[in-house]
């Protein structure tokens, strides 16, 4: 089984909403992320996704954690701390030529960089996308509109 890293992150606005795109092969509403691209970090690639996906610049919330090469920078750096790491099965896309495989998932929380953005869709990569706040998250079905997993995740930092 083939497996690849990926980033994604759960954008929380000043009103504690999320933002979410309906994915169209799917056809579930999901949060922006991808594929983490060779020599780059699972927060940048959740960045970056976030950008290329909503027209949001970002920042990765980490929690806060020791800083093991504090006096020492030389030795490294601390990367932000994902809420989740997930190990996700993906079907087949015989359309695509893709084969079942999985995506090792790095899980972050994500906020506008600037309040006055405005989300714009990229097409390619969803066919709608919005706001929701937490009451509209609950109401989602998880057998037609939203995975079970990411619902959870989503109640768990909408408070």
């Amino acid at each position: 089984m083939h497996r690849h890293f990926t980033a994604t992150a759960f954008i929380v606005d000043s009103k504690n909403r999320t933002l979410l795109l309906w994915h169209k092969r799917l056809g579930r509403w999901m949060p922006p992320g991808g594929h983490i691209e060779e020599n780059e970090l699972p927060e940048e690639a959740a960045r970056r996704e976030c950008k290329e996906e909503t027209g949001l610049d970002v920042e990765i919330v980490g929690e806060s954690q020791e800083n093991l090469f504090e006096g020492n920078p030389a030795e490294g750096t601390m990367l932000k701390k994902p809420i989740a790491m997930l190990l996700e099965e993906i079907p087949a896309y015989p359309l695509r030529n893709e084969p079942a495989h999985q995506h090792m998932d790095f899980l972050f929380l994500a906020r506008p960089l600037d309040a006055s953005q405005t989300a714009t869709l990229n097409h390619d990569e969803g066919r709608e996308m919005r706001w929701f706040i937490k009451k509209e998250v609950e109401a989602l079905d998880e057998q037609t509109e939203i995975f079970a997993n990411v619902k959870r995740y989503i109640l768990s930092v909408l408070s």
